[in-house]
């Protein structure tokens, strides 16, 4: 299920002003077999991937920028075995099943910018 506008509002606030917000998708930081794990929302705008630190009690109100990475960092692969996880920069992250599809998209607009083909006629 979709982050509702009022979750987007949230995060819009504590971002640059005039930031288009590409994907949204919540994930919590720590082991699956943890009992406690962070929650986070993940936004990804067209030069950032920006990680928003919520509070312990309350998974849609970002309340702190946590940590910001350029655009060309790749979320997936989602490992889908048991819950999905994936990996940012050595720490792991949990998600939803109905979020691996918005990594994909995240990840189809950095593979397709980054490793497309070169131009084979850049004159024209």
């Amino acid at each position: 299920m979709p982050l509702s506008a009022v979750v987007r509002e949230r995060c819009r606030a504590l971002l640059p002003p005039g930031t288009e917000i590409r994907y949204l998708f919540p994930v919590t930081a720590g082991s699956v077999l943890s009992f406690v794990q962070k929650p986070f929302i993940v936004v990804v705008t067209a030069e950032n991937v920006i990680m928003l630190e919520c509070s312990w009690l309350s998974h849609d109100r970002p309340k702190a920028v946590h940590w910001t990475y350029r655009r060309g960092i790749r979320l997936g692969p989602v490992d889908t075995t048991l819950d999905p996880t994936f990996t940012i920069e050595g720490t792991p992250f949990q998600t939803w099943d109905e979020y691996v599809p918005v990594i994909a998209a995240a990840d189809a607009e950095v593979r397709d910018a980054d490793f497309g083909p070169p131009d084979p006629l850049p004159d024209l």
